[in-house]
Order: structure tokens, then sequence, then C-alpha cells
């Protein structure tokens, strides 16, 4: 069994209770246009966060790969100039510090580390956006965007290349990783769903 498998196998009870997260079910219905904006405004320093990576990242993988993290560059600055133009501008939360800050942790620790971490934390999005079907037109043309066939085929090529950052880190490093990875998406949504709400 590959170890990417293996991984999300052995915490599949935490992976699927993240996927049951109640902002999720409140993307399909948001309770206004403003509030999504809003949340769109924080994915956005998400992204920020996440190119900022990957291009640190094209200088510590093989060459075979480089291919792969230049079609995530270009992938990541075509959902960043969507977000320009569907996103509200928004203060940066702790949260969305918090994770830029563990990101940051993570290339200094090493590539692999950062490889496993944003394999799991796009996979985690995938998975968690890819069973909704919102009605409005915009968290609608958000989900298409976020669930395309493009980025399903990126997902593939990705986690060929976590495959052997797992096998480095070993199964305690990469358990690690895909914990933090799930309490840091939780705390975002956590953060979605005070919006909807009207809370901050």
């Amino acid at each position: 069994m590959r170890s990417t498998y293996r991984l999300l196998a052995a915490h599949r009870p935490l992976w699927d209770r993240t996927l049951r997260h109640p902002f999720l079910r409140m993307l399909e219905r948001p309770p206004s246009e403003e509030a999504f904006r809003r949340w769109l405004g924080y994915e956005a320093y998400w992204f920020e966060g996440a190119l900022t990576s990957f291009g640190c990242l094209l200088s510590e993988v093989p060459k075979r790969h480089r291919y792969v993290l230049a079609q995530a560059l270009m992938l990541l600055t075509e959902e960043l100039d969507w977000l320009e133009v569907n996103a509200l501008p928004v203060p940066r939360e702790g949260e969305v510090r918090a994770w830029a800050g563990r990101l940051h942790d993570y290339l200094a620790q090493g590539g692999d580390r950062l490889m496993v971490a944003v394999w799991l934390a796009t996979r985690l999005q995938y998975d968690a956006l890819r069973a909704l079907a919102p009605e409005d037109e915009l968290p609608r043309s958000y989900l298409e965007r976020r669930t395309s066939p493009v980025v399903e085929a990126f997902l593939y090529d990705f986690e060929e290349m976590a495959e052997p950052a797992i096998d480095k880190l070993g199964v305690g490093g990469a358990s690690r990783v895909l914990v933090e990875v799930v309490d840091a998406q939780s705390a975002l949504w956590d953060l979605g769903l005070a919006l909807a709400q009207g809370k901050e």
C-alpha cells in the first residue's frame, strides 16, 4: 500500500469528522453574498502563503517534479486573480497568521514537511468541496474551480511527490503534520462559520 494511502487510512476517523465541519454545509447556502466574499478574502491570504511556499520548494525538489510545482504556481496565480475580483478585503485574523506561520516553520524545517503539508491541505479541501452542491452562482463557481479536472490531475501528480516525503518523515512525523493541517483548516473553517453567523 502506498504511503499516502496508509497515512490517510490511519487517520480516517479524524479526516472524515473534519469533512463534516458545519462550515461546509453553510457553503451550499451562504446567508449573504457579502459574508461569502469576506470569507474569500481570508482564502486569498491562504493562497498567498501557498504561492510563496511552492516557489521556495522549486529549488529543493528533483528536476522531474519541477513541472508539477510550476503547474501549481500557475493554478495558484489564477486563483489569486479570481479572488482579487471576487473577494472583499479583510484583516489578517489570528487563524490566518497561524497558518502562514506554520507554512514558514515547515519550510524552515525542510521541504519534506512542507510538501506533505501542502498536499494534505489541498487534498482535504478537495475532498470537502467535491460533494457539495451550492445553489448560488458565486459559491458554485468557487467549488467548480476548486474541484475541476485540472485540480484533480494536479492532486494525483502532487501525491506522487508527497510519497517519498512521507517515507522520509516516517509514520510519526507525517502523522503530526496531518493533525496540524487538519487543526489549521478547521480553525479557518471556524472563522468562516463565524463570519456567516455575524460573529467576529
